[in-house]
This record gives structure tokens, sequence and C-alpha cells, in this order.
């Protein structure tokens, strides 16, 4: 049997991972003296107010070798075959400790795939991953496809303020303050495992989303229709639906699906971040 496991930060739903059998490894998240596990013992709204109360970020961190060697030992039971792929391997350390777990069990039926991306970017590889195993394809076959895939990723998202970049060193006093006083949004997209700066929006992030979500719909023809995820970090939930309905409107996927982001990626966000992700077709 081939089994597909990934990280916290693939941001799917608990129903998503249930339907598809997915195994994930929390990642973990630190406010002050205690460690929690993303997605088990905390949620984003404890991000929220421990910013709020404290001023600081809380931190994350990547799971020791010792504990992916324990999550893919148990995997590779009964003679199975286990294919990873989780946060980029240039986001964070979680990547190099799946490799050095894997050097040390020394299986060759453990695959380690970089996704090259983040939250439901993640999740989507994952997904594709899982259908190609209902379909019958091997591992090999697997492996080739997610890393091929991984390149047509299409992950982006708009953040409404620069207060967590700022706090987590990704942004300086100055920008911080521009942004937040001329309601400057800037979007920010995954380029080869990277994330970057592509753009900016002024104005009401209500109002610039549909015009970033415009804008990342007209940057590529080749777009692979079968799905595409809506995933935030927004309080207000109607107003998420009706992005979704104004993506499902444009008549382009087959399914539009919203997804909350999970504490990893809140740490580093903040609140009201919003995205639109979908994979591609060769051209």
């Amino acid at each position: 049997m081939i089994k597909i496991c990934t990280d916290s930060c693939v941001d799917l739903s608990e129903e998503q991972i249930s339907k598809f059998n997915i195994s994930v490894l929390p990642l973990s998240v630190i406010l002050g003296d205690e460690e929690y596990l993303d997605g088990v013992n905390i949620k984003p709204n404890q991000i929220f107010e421990y910013v709020n109360k404290n001023g600081t970020l809380p931190k994350t961190s990547a799971r020791s070798v010792e504990d992916f060697k324990i999550f893919f030992n148990d995997l590779l039971k009964d003679d199975n075959e286990v294919i990873y792929t989780g946060i980029s391997s240039k986001l964070s350390s979680t990547y190099q400790n799946a490799i050095k777990a894997k050097e040390e069990i020394g299986s060759n039926k453990l695959h380690i795939v970089d996704s090259k991306s983040l939250s439901t970017g993640i999740g989507l590889l994952v997904i594709y991953a899982c259908k190609l195993v209902q379909m019958g394809a091997t591992c090999e076959e697997i492996v080739k496809q997610l890393e091929y895939q991984a390149n047509l990723n299409q992950t982006s998202f708009v953040v409404d303020k620069l207060d967590y970049l700022y706090k987590g060193g990704r942004c300086s006093a100055i920008a911080r303050f521009g942004a937040n006083l001329l309601k400057i949004k800037p979007r920010l997209e995954l380029k080869d495992g990277k994330i970057e700066n592509t753009g900016k929006y002024m104005g009401q992030f209500r109002v610039v989303v549909k015009k970033y979500i415009d804008d990342m719909l007209k940057v590529h023809s080749n777009i692979k229709k079968d799905i595409c995820f809506i995933t935030h970090t927004c309080s207000d939930k109607q107003f998420v639906e009706q992005i979704v309905e104004y993506v499902k409107s444009k008549n382009i996927f087959e399914t539009v699906l919203s997804s909350t982001a999970g504490a990893t990626i809140t740490c580093h966000c903040g609140e009201n971040t919003l995205g639109i992700l979908y994979l591609l077709e060769n051209n």
C-alpha cells in the first residue's frame, strides 16, 4: 500500500484529511514557555490573542529528525511505501529533517518530495498524489509527477496589514507604517520555493481582494481546472464565502474550496490574509 503524508502546514480540513487517508505530522508552535502542536491543541484565534496581549509573535518550529523517524517508521509498517511532501525546503528546516530521517532509516520505500510551497499549495499536491494512488499509479510514478507538479503550483496571498511581517523581522518599521497609513496590501507569491513580494494594492482589504483574485486568474492561461483553494485567516466567514462564490462565478474551476490557515501560517501573516491557490497544466 502507498501512504501519502505531510506536515500540518498543509492546511487541509479534517474532512479532507480523513477522506484521502492522509497522515499529518503537526509542526510546533511556541507561545512564551508553552509548546503546542499545530492543529492538535492550538488554533489561530489563540495566536491573535497572544500577539494582542504580548506584542510579540509566537515561534514556529520544525519537528526533529527523531520525530520524523517515529512518524515514518509507523507508516512503513506492513511493507508500505511512503511519500512525504511538506513545507518548502527554502522556508523551513522541516524538509531537511525529513531527509535526514530518511537517510537514518535507510529504506528505499520512503520518498521525500520538496513541495516548493506552503499551506494548501502543499494540500493541492497531496490531494493530487492521493488521486494518483486511487488510479493505481506506482510509487515511482507518483513521485515523478509530484516533483514535476511542484514547479507548476500557483500559491499566492494578499495581506491586510504588515504587523505580523514586521514583528517577524520580514519588513522594516518604515515600510510597515507607510503601508498601513496608505492602506497598501502586499501580494506575496511562492517563486521557486521562496516567498516574494510581487505586487501591491491600495484600499480597503475587502475591496482589493477581488482585484487580486482577478489578477491571479489572468497570470496563467494553463490553469489546471479541477480544484482551487481560497485559504485565509479571516474571522468574517461571510466575506470568505462571498469570495468563494466570486471565484466560482468565473467558471474556471470544477471545485472551489475554502480553507482556514492553521496556526503555523497564521503566526507569520496575521489576521485577514487571503490567498487563491491552484495548480497549472504543462504548457
